[in-house]
């Protein structure tokens, strides 16, 4: 999946923003830990509607297959078939993940923001309404500005690419959650703020970055250590390497079908 050098070095400029405000405001203007925690959860309910606007364009300029089957992500069983065209939709299977997430991820830092920091570190260390929106006005600034290298080329897109921008999209939503957990055991274990920010700031900033490269798809050959795993007893007297193969093969044929445009006849 090629990439021009412009929109990676676009990607990364939008990347190192997000990024920034929350740790400029935290260590150069003297926000709260609970302010600039706040930052990344309204980073995290923003990219929603961003994330939905490239999906229904595509959907509307390229009509491809992918866009009116259930995504894979939305489907738990591995070595499980494709899913047939008309049993779902890409932003169905998005929205029906991200939304409930964030809702409840939202719920749980709220907890951490009312009760968690200022029983622990003082009332200064929840969120600050005024700078809460100087900070989210900068994470809109920076969304708009990811969207609009999109859409320049979006037309021409690949259903693949934009499948793998919204899983990337998921993803973080994981990695945000995730870290706020390690975030609070830090913040515990040296009972300083700044630990729990300096956690979750580094750890996001990291992944956020890799999310950011070109996309490489798995080769149809397994790699070598995979040689360690045919000595293993298969299913049905498969292989690794052969379950790789046959695996791989399946996943390249459903991509290739979900890059076709469907039947104009077909809403």
């Amino acid at each position: 999946m090629r990439a021009s050098l412009g929109g990676v070095l676009g990607r990364l400029l939008q990347v190192l923003g997000l990024n920034a405000i929350p740790v400029a405001g935290f260590f150069g203007e003297g926000w709260s830990s609970g302010t600039a925690l706040a930052i990344y959860w309204v980073e995290g309910l923003l990219v929603i509607p961003f994330m939905a606007t490239r999906i229904v364009l595509h959907r509307r300029w390229t009509r491809k297959r992918g866009h009116y089957r259930s995504p894979s992500f939305s489907n738990q069983k591995a070595d499980a078939p494709a899913a047939p065209v008309g049993s779902g939709s890409l932003l169905a299977g998005y929205l029906g993940v991200v939304i409930p997430f964030t809702l409840v991820h939202g719920i749980f830092l709220a907890l951490l923001l009312l009760l968690f920091l200022p029983r622990e570190f003082g009332a200064a260390s929840g969120a600050s309404l005024p700078d809460l929106g100087k900070g989210a006005v900068g994470v809109l600034a920076f969304l708009v500005l990811g969207l609009a290298i999109d859409l320049v080329s979006l037309r021409d897109r690949s259903f693949r690419w934009l499948e793998v921008v919204t899983q990337k999209a998921m993803g973080r939503i994981f990695v945000v959650h995730l870290t706020i957990l390690f975030g609070m055991g830090a913040a515990a274990f040296f009972h300083a703020p700044s630990a729990l920010f300096a956690a979750f700031a580094g750890l996001k900033t990291l992944a956020d970055l890799g999310s950011a490269f070109p996309h490489k798809e798995l080769g149809l050959e397994p790699p070598r250590w995979a040689g360690l795993l045919d000595r293993l007893p298969g299913k049905n007297g498969e292989s690794f390497s052969e379950y790789w193969r046959r695996t791989e093969l399946a996943a390249r044929a459903l991509r290739d079908e979900n890059e076709l445009a469907l039947e104009e006849s077909r809403s």
